[in-house]
């Protein structure tokens, strides 16, 4: 009897340690890169060692809607083109923050459009940015694996320079190393303030497109899956939590992060788009 007692103990207090370990294996897992200000981590992945606290407007929507549909939260930051990667590749992905780009389309299945920013041509003083085509000829900066480099290299720009994270664009502009940067309007205006920039000194020029950012997923995701976040998402809109914690995210105060703060690092390169 006593054994007994003894092996009843142990089973049930080892079930609340397996059962949410059990729960994430079955559940969508979702996946996340520096993307501010919709995705990001402060301080960011290349300030030291120790993992910083996950911050980002379209995360903090994304961690409500996954609440709501009795998701654990848990949200991967990795290397953005190494999301892509696994998104395309592997089934139960969840990715956010991703513009929806004809590019795209077809690629993964689109779940909840968080927020639509204007994906904007900026450049240096003295440069016209009116259109592409005034810069096609001179170095442009863009997000590594994003949409903004597709679409260049597409209309045949033969000198992009991607970067793997934006605030590498936004000193690239300081030090005048590139003369004009393609990128979204709210991701170009948190760079320059992370890397304590003057915004007046840009030139903003050509809304290139719409920039649609979205929580996606594996392409196979099951209907009732994806149903389930859908649904969740408009509920989110519908009482009023979606537009608070935008208000919130408007408040934002960026503090820039000196250079040699900053690790020096890469990542892997995928270029299957």
């Amino acid at each position: 009897m006593h054994t007994l007692t003894m092996f009843l103990a142990a089973a049930l207090a080892v079930l609340p340690i397996g059962a949410p370990a059990q729960q994430r294996a079955k559940e969508l897992r979702l996946l996340a890169a520096e993307l501010p200000p919709y995705t990001f981590q402060i301080p960011p992945a290349s300030v030291g060692e120790t993992p910083g606290v996950d911050q980002g407007f379209v995360y903090e929507v994304v961690s409500e809607i996954a609440r709501r549909v009795g998701h654990t939260g848990l949200i991967e930051f990795m290397p953005w083109g190494e999301a892509q990667r696994i998104a395309q590749t592997q089934p139960n992905i969840g990715i956010l923050a991703l513009t929806r780009t004809p590019e795209r389309e077809d690629r993964y299945r689109w779940l909840a459009k968080i927020v639509t920013d204007d994906l904007i041509l900026v450049g240096g003083q003295g440069i016209d940015v009116a259109g592409l085509d005034k810069v096609k000829d001179r170095p442009v900066g863009v997000l590594s694996r994003s949409g903004a480099e597709a679409l260049l290299k597409e209309r045949g720009f033969t000198r992009v320079r991607p970067q793997p994270e934006e605030w590498l664009n936004a000193r690239q502009m300081q030090q005048r190393r590139i003369d004009a940067w393609l990128a979204p309007r709210l991701m170009v205006i948190h760079a320059m303030r992370e890397v304590g920039g003057n915004l007046e000194a840009l030139n903003f020029g050509e809304i290139v497109r719409k920039s649609e950012i979205y929580l996606a997923a594996s392409k196979d995701l099951p209907d009732a899956e994806a149903q389930k976040w859908e649904k969740a998402f408009e509920a989110v809109k519908v009482d009023g939590t979606y537009q608070r914690i935008a208000d919130e995210y408007n408040r934002l105060k960026i503090v820039p992060i000196p250079d040699e703060m900053r690790q020096r690092f890469s990542q892997p390169v995928w270029e299957g788009r």
